[in-house]
């Protein structure tokens, strides 16, 4: 499956040599399209408050998603004969509609043996790929305290002018706010529909 497949042959590279994400080498999409009816079912399938999500292994050229591994909170490197690449997880409409706080220390710390989070809000999916492999939060810092970004996050957001989180602004606002981290820790982002090829929007800036 691999051949023929641009974005699972990315995440090969990706997978076995950082260079492979550095910013002169990112693919301008990922094509994600063939998993979207996975996506979306999921999505609709969290109940209010709950973000439900797995693992993304990439085993025998295919994207696998072992949903019995969905409980656990930190991956190895190598799990079900297949290459942790990453994970995928839901926001509800009634939770953030972008990565929040937690999502971005989650992604960011020391020991996630992945690059890669999907996120799939308000019905369109987010990619963050962690371009540089020598930037990242204290595993240690993160497991003492989960919200350790939740505070520059609020800050971001006070600057944006958000007041209120139901107002038709919110969303971008949230989404400004959390690209600061984005900028910070040199992460890519692409998104779009989930049925269509998301297109990167955010591309790391400086060297490593």
């Amino acid at each position: 499956m691999l051949f023929g497949d641009p974005t699972l042959a990315w995440l090969a590279r990706a997978a076995e040599d950082p260079i492979a994400r550095h910013r002169k080498n990112l693919p301008e999409t990922l094509d994600f399209r063939r998993h979207a009816e996975v996506f979306l079912h999921t999505f609709h399938a969290a109940p209010p408050g709950t973000e439900l999500g797995f693992p993304l292994v990439l085993r025998a050229g295919r994207l696998h998603f072992p949903e019995a591994l969905a409980s656990q909170s930190r991956y190895q490197p190598y799990i079900e004969g297949g290459r942790f690449v990453g994970t995928f997880h839901v926001h509800p409409p009634d939770r953030a509609p972008f990565f929040d706080p937690q999502d971005l220390s989650g992604t960011l710390r020391s020991d996630n043996a992945g690059f890669l989070d999907l996120l799939l809000a308000r019905d369109r999916l987010y990619a963050l790929v962690r371009s540089n492999p020598y930037l990242y939060v204290s595993a240690h810092h993160v497991a003492r305290n989960p919200l350790l970004l939740q505070e520059t996050h609020a800050q971001q957001l006070r600057r944006t002018g958000s007041r209120d989180p139901e107002g038709p602004e919110y969303p971008e606002q949230y989404r400004k706010a959390g690209l600061y981290f984005f900028h910070r820790y040199q992460l890519a982002l692409y998104e779009g529909d989930p049925q269509e090829a998301l297109k990167r929007t955010v591309t790391p800036t400086g060297s490593w």
